[in-house]
């Protein structure tokens, strides 16, 4: 996910996704005792359930990442994984408010329940995906070519790096004579 009229990568994306939970969070936590009073009640939920909205497309979002970058090893297309991250995110995003407007027309205690099951739900499906694309380790061609690849990168920094101190002192050189 970038939006580079903004000059964001997925990483800065992530970043500020990661930011605004924790953000949203810790002002829960620390006004928590007047979000509890708070009435009518499906704003508390709200509230209280927002930011694991926000936690759930935050990690969707690292797994996106991780996958582009096993399938661009691999040299397959990875046009269908951002349709895929928009799709869940939509679909997860639809079924919570819909919960919400059940709770807000009629507040039934099992509702509740499968709200919080839904966010377990969630977790076990991001943790899937953490454990799919997060957790490989196999060495296979892509991989051994990904890693030579750095390799080759870290010897060309190296070069450049010697080159830029060898310009400065002849530059350095030039200027003072």
């Amino acid at each position: 996910m970038r939006v580079p009229e903004y000059g964001w990568t997925t990483q800065k994306v992530f970043h500020f996704l990661n930011f605004l939970v924790n953000g949203v969070r810790a002002l829960v936590f620390v006004f928590g005792r007047s979000v509890q009073n708070l009435h009518p009640e499906i704003v508390q939920h709200i509230l209280l359930d927002m930011p694991s909205l926000a936690f759930f497309t935050t990690y969707a979002l690292l797994i996106l990442f991780w996958a582009e970058i096993y399938y661009q090893a691999r040299a397959v297309s990875t046009d269908r994984l951002r349709h895929s991250f928009f799709t869940i995110n939509a679909v997860v995003y639809t079924i919570q408010i819909a919960m919400w407007l059940i709770l807000w027309w009629k507040y039934i205690p099992l509702l509740v329940i499968l709200s919080k099951m839904f966010f377990a739900g969630l977790s076990l499906f991001a943790a899937f995906g953490f454990l799919l694309y997060g957790g490989r380790d196999d060495e296979d061609d892509s991989v051994a070519k990904m890693k030579a690849a750095e390799e080759a990168l870290e010897a060309k920094q190296k070069v450049t790096n010697s080159l830029s101190a060898t310009c400065s002192f002849f530059l350095s050189c030039f200027i003072i004579l």
